[in-house]
């Protein structure tokens, strides 16, 4: 790696989160796809899921003491390289052995990925004195919102192995040439004695609240298109745009997180955030038309798309001398809801309606809102 700028490793980890939700974006299409090729049930399928989600919140406090060790830099490149590779596993998966398998493979990826570059995204703040994290989020969100429509597209033209072939490609070579860029591994090696990322008294209230905001999204990426194929019995391709808009709107108010969080506070912004993702759910669930489904889902998105940055934040700062094991320990309670989301809202579909279900997600969203105070330490440089 190259000795960056503060400034050119801001862009060179903005392009590792614009990849990351690209390759993210590009596996939504591929959910109603396995359910129909393995045949199985939503309940059946929301355990599936979980072994993704499994597979990332095993590797996440292991990735804290990796970054401890070598680097968040080096461990960025690594972990991505891992989820790159692996995304060919469940998106091609033949059976529901395989996919379980391939998916915990793939969750590592995504989970280990997502703590590498999130502590760099810390130290790149740290290095340019002011925050930046909700707008690498942001990109995260573009790539999603990228990923998904172009996802839904190519697979449509080109088959599903043509497609994961290019996607995953062009993924590695970008990510490589974009990790040359990113700041000396030593910026944050070996700053604690302490390396596995257990949570503590004083990243666990984070956690919980991290543990229903990732329980939301998650929930959302999952079920959202097949809610919308069952609903409307529309074609996947339009099925796939519910999280794209999603996407949309957490890509918008991401990219103005940072101008919001030093204007009005992390507190105030993490409440007001959560009552729009409430609201924007609840009318999404309760739509008579498909566009009106998107729109609110777009509605939905502006309000969840600041709350795990922040969250993510406020774990760094509340470990100064380790920001990645502060930022595992909150993102492995986080990844929990992650895990625990998709199959809960399996389990409620399958006893009611999947509208119903995904309405423990504006619960969710209503308790973030009433404890938001739990966010302060964001704030703190």
């Amino acid at each position: 790696m190259t000795q960056s700028s503060p400034t050119q490793a801001r862009w060179a980890i903005f392009t590792v989160f614009l990849l990351h939700g690209i390759l993210i974006g590009s596996w939504v299409p591929h959910v109603p796809l396995a359910k129909d090729r393995l045949d199985v049930g939503p309940a059946v399928l929301g355990l599936a899921l979980l072994a993704i989600a499994g597979g990332a919140v095993l590797a996440m406090p292991i990735t804290g003491a990796l970054i401890n060790r070598f680097g968040s830099a080096r461990m960025t490149l690594m972990t991505g390289l891992l989820f790159g590779i692996a995304f060919y596993g469940p998106t091609l998966a033949p059976s529901l052995a395989s996919f379980i398998v391939f998916g915990l493979l793939m969750g590592a990826g995504i989970g280990s990925m997502d703590v590498s570059m999130n502590s760099h995204g810390i130290a790149v703040e740290k290095a340019l004195r002011k925050p930046i994290l909700s707008g690498l989020h942001g990109a995260f969100s573009i790539g999603a919102m990228i990923g998904a429509f172009g996802s839904a597209y190519l697979v449509d033209k080109f088959g599903p192995f043509n497609r994961v072939a290019f996607t995953s490609t062009a993924f590695i070579v970008t990510l490589f040439v974009a990790s040359q860029f990113l700041l000396s591994s030593d910026i944050d090696k070996g700053l604690s004695g302490s390396h596995f990322a257990t949570p503590t008294k004083a990243t666990i209230g984070l956690g919980l609240l991290c543990f229903l905001a990732l329980m939301v999204e998650g929930s959302i990426m999952d079920w959202a298109a097949i809610m919308m194929r069952d609903k409307f019995v529309i074609d996947l391709a339009v099925a796939a745009l519910a999280f794209g808009f999603y996407q949309g709107g957490m890509a918008v108010t991401r990219l103005a997180g940072d101008w919001c969080r030093q204007k009005f506070g992390a507190v105030s912004l993490v409440a007001i955030s959560a009552l729009f993702a409430a609201a924007g759910t609840a009318i999404a669930l309760i739509s008579p038309t498909p566009w009106l489904t998107f729109a609110a889902f777009t509605f939905a998105g502006l309000g969840v798309g600041n709350l795990a940055p922040v969250l993510f934040a406020g774990g760094g700062r509340l470990e100064p001398t380790a920001p990645g094991r502060g930022i595992a320990a909150v993102t492995t309670l986080g990844y929990a809801g992650f895990l625990a989301g998709p199959p809960l809202i399996g389990f409620a579909a399958q006893i009611s309606t999947l509208p119903m279900a995904l309405g423990l997600t504006v619960l969710a969203s209503l308790i973030i809102a009433f404890f938001a105070r739990g966010v302060a330490a964001a704030d703190t440089y």
